[in-house]
């Protein structure tokens, strides 16, 4: 597949991804690496623009509580995490080095075994975040100029995006990644995943098009409790909602991924808009604490303190990922996958239950990546020639009003 930087200021197709740090665990059982789309749409910008993004240093601060990562190619990333570095963890984070800072959450698997979010590891992710940083700083650092970067300027934030326009195979195509990231290695948190277009984000969005585009998402490698079950392979998952979002591009990922051969589900109902499942599961979930509290208040015995304690640690570090990660307004716009109405569809991966009985949690690999991108080769041509009814449905459904979530930066409610 040939890509190259484009001349043009706009593509007539959109690509993005993001890395969510820490969205490991949600609720039902789902466990991911949240970081596939990152890691796609940096390996599609590294074969127009040549970097070495092989992690070269990581050094951890016990003084100040900082992991900083650098690249061959010279690109830094720097992350604290909330309670200290201890001289072991200092020790630990070297086990990156030499790694491919694309593949953050495989970076933090080599060091530490596994990652939580919610305040619940911090180090793994402030090291999964720093990676991430890492990356963009190397690409800025090798081609000042010729990329458009963006901060994630919200409050309590430190992600960063990057983006440009590529001619992929000769269509103009423009792709962005995203890392989403709260400071001291908590989270997740990602109002500003997907093709959620808002503050600086928004900008580097409209700089490049991806304002209005019909755009390919690309979201994690996951195992799904109620599709997995069962399943005896690696399968890739085409995602939309038929009433709301773009029917051109998920009919194109499907024929797609039919033309690689590779296994596949799709699903046309999927991310329901306007149903308050945001604001549901998290009134639950607290519920759920709530009721805990009480027996811990009830507890007379060390046994039944311990077992009350485990069963919190359970919600707090797997299933509130499922409510965490995005504000419960922004879910009723853009569903889990932060798709702006009419405008995408989605493309993941889902794994067998075999792997997630060894391994726990995924890790999205080089050898996935190049699926990714098989598929993203077959499926342009087909959204490209069919790209006028994709801008018609775009233009039709398209609803989102960047005014509705200001409170999300100055965080004054509505």
């Amino acid at each position: 597949m040939k890509v190259e930087k484009s001349s043009r200021s706009k593509g007539i197709i959109g690509i993005m991804g993001h890395a969510g740090a820490g969205h490991v665990h949600s609720n039902f059982g789902f466990v991911q690496d949240d970081t596939a789309g990152f890691a796609v749409v940096a390996c599609l910008l590294r074969r127009a623009f040549p970097v070495c993004t092989t992690i070269s240093s990581v050094d951890a601060d016990i003084d100040t509580g900082t992991v900083t990562v650098r690249t061959q190619d010279g690109g830094k990333g720097i992350a604290r995490t909330r309670r200290g570095i201890t001289p072991y963890e200092a020790t630990l984070v070297r086990l990156a080095i030499g790694l491919d800072a694309v593949y953050s959450q495989k970076a933090a698997f080599a060091a530490f075994g596994r990652i939580y979010g919610q305040g619940v590891m911090e180090l793994p992710v402030a090291l999964q975040t720093a990676t991430c940083l890492a990356v963009i700083d190397t690409f800025e650092k090798k081609y000042p100029g010729k990329l458009v970067t963006g901060d994630e300027d919200m409050p309590g934030k430190i992600g960063r995006t990057m983006g440009a326009v590529l001619e992929i195979n000769s269509i103009p195509v423009s792709v962005m990644a995203l890392l989403n990231a709260n400071d001291q290695g908590l989270g997740p948190d990602e109002d500003l995943e997907g093709n959620i277009m808002l503050g600086d984000k928004g900008r580097a969005m409209k700089a490049l098009g991806l304002d209005r585009l019909p755009t390919i998402i690309l979201e994690s490698k996951a195992y799904v409790p109620a599709m997995c079950k069962d399943q005896e392979d690696n399968r890739f998952w085409v995602r939309m909602n038929k009433d709301v979002d773009n029917r051109a591009v998920y009919n194109a990922l499907v024929k797609g991924i039919h033309a690689t051969g590779l296994p596949c589900t799709c699903s046309d109902t999927a991310y329901p808009r306007g149903t308050n499942e945001m604001a549901a599961n998290t009134r639950e979930l607290g519920e759920r604490i709530t009721s805990l509290g009480k027996d811990l208040a009830r507890a007379a015995t060390a046994r039944e303190k311990v077992a009350i304690m485990g069963k919190l640690a359970v919600i707090v570090s797997q299933d509130a990922g499922g409510v965490t990660f995005m504000s419960s307004d922004l879910h009723n716009v853009v569903a889990g996958g932060g798709l702006m109405p009419g405008t995408a569809a989605v493309l993941s991966m889902t794994v067998s239950e075999h792997s997630i009985k060894i391994w726990k949690i995924p890790a999205f690999v080089a050898q996935d990546a190049d699926k990714y991108i098989a598929i993203i080769k077959k499926t342009l041509p087909v959204l490209a020639a069919d790209i006028e009814n994709a801008r018609q449905e775009m233009e039709e459904r398209f609803s989102f009003r960047e005014d509705d979530f200001n409170f999300l930066f100055t965080g004054k409610q509505p």
